[in-house]
């Protein structure tokens, strides 16, 4: 019982870790230990059922580039069961909302497993309107129950809002998908209330969007993978990981786990290579947009000294134009006093000849 607990149901909080409730969802925020200055926030969303517990390593990682990271454990169980997974991915943008005065950041960043990789993606595609999420690593993203991204043929964001919207309000002019709770699937279609045949787009993002690929995982659809996801949004960034498995991500699967269902790899070689070329990525996307803010600050700040440059040059230019005219006209009024000096020196010795 004991080893059963500590695969699907979180275990006790690290140190330095909180609990709370924010926006009907319950988060754990694990803070920097060492860090007096915050650089970032991160989401971590778990694979299905999931706990937090098994994603160790990549909070750590986090923590280190001095992200505050916000974990949301996805349970696909909870109601309400039509519309889950658009519920997660807009409660998490309410989440934002509510943090982000307190750790002083204005964007954000999204990593997220399976089920929880394809909810940060509808995220940024449903509810980013004001583009504040940063950057997204995608793990292995599931695109199922239901189809978001991969059906056969696409159709832009504002087209699908608008149709399902239309669905929904019978006829009426449509409404931004958010509203409802995030919850865009009360028609009584099979499909879950969206039309089928329709694909939301990443296309129009302005988030730096990174999905990876595993080759292996039963129940994982090779129509509805994340090279599928990354076939309909050319735009968005493929890293393969071959010859592995779908839970490679995670760091201790217990003795039941979705591990069981999901393959081992070809080696456990393989799998340690993995798991670090990822930690590598989240770190170094962490860095890129811990970067950003105080980037915008120096480049701003460089153009500002480059103007104040250009203005100091301009005044420079213009004041010695003006002494080197000064120095002319001095010049040229020496040589008219000389000139005429001469000139009557001339005068006086024709007078003395003459006289």
């Amino acid at each position: 019982m004991e080893r059963l607990k500590s695969t699907f149901i979180p275990d006790e909080d690290p140190d330095g870790s909180e609990r709370r409730t924010v926006a009907s969802q319950p988060i754990i925020i694990f803070k920097p230990k060492k860090s007096k200055k915050i650089a970032g926030l991160t989401f971590v969303l778990t694979a299905a059922n999931m706990p937090l517990s098994k994603y160790a390593s990549t909070i750590s990682a986090l923590n280190a580039e001095d992200h505050v990271v916000v974990g949301f454990f996805i349970n696909v169980f909870n109601p309400p069961r039509l519309g889950n997974h658009r519920v997660k991915a807009e409660r998490m943008t309410q989440i934002f909302q509510e943090l982000k005065g307190e750790f002083r950041v204005t964007q954000y960043d999204v990593v997220g497993h399976s089920v929880g990789g394809k909810i940060a993606l509808l995220a940024v595609a449903l509810y980013d309107e004001d583009n504040l999420i940063r950057s997204v690593v995608a793990l292995d993203p599931v695109d199922q129950s239901p189809v978001e991204f991969t059906n056969e043929v696409s159709l832009t964001k504002t087209a699908l809002s608008s149709s399902s919207s239309s669905n929904r309000n019978g006829g009426a002019p449509p409404q931004n998908p958010s509203n409802n709770g995030g919850d865009s699937s009360t028609s009584s279609t099979s499909n879950g209330g969206r039309s089928p045949n329709k694909n939301l787009s990443l296309e129009s993002s302005l988030a730096d969007i990174t999905l990876t690929f595993t080759d292996t995982g039963y129940f994982i659809s090779k129509k509805h993978n994340a090279r599928e996801i990354q076939k309909n949004n050319p735009s968005v960034k493929l890293v393969m990981h071959r010859n592995s498995y779908h839970m490679v991500y995670c760091d201790d699967d217990g003795l039941l786990s979705w591990k069981s269902l999901m393959g081992r790899g070809k080696s456990a070689d393989r799998n340690q290579t993995i798991r670090e070329e990822t930690l590598t990525l989240i770190k170094e996307r962490a860095m890129r947009s811990s970067s950003s803010s105080s980037s915008t600050l120096n480049v701003s700040g460089k153009k500002a000294t480059a103007s104040g440059k250009k203005a100091s040059g301009m005044m420079q230019s213009t004041v010695g134009k003006a002494r080197r005219k000064v120095s002319n006209g001095v010049k040229e009024l020496k040589g008219m006093g000389d000139e005429a000096q001469k000139k009557g020196r001339q005068v006086a010795a024709m007078s003395r000849v003459m006289g």
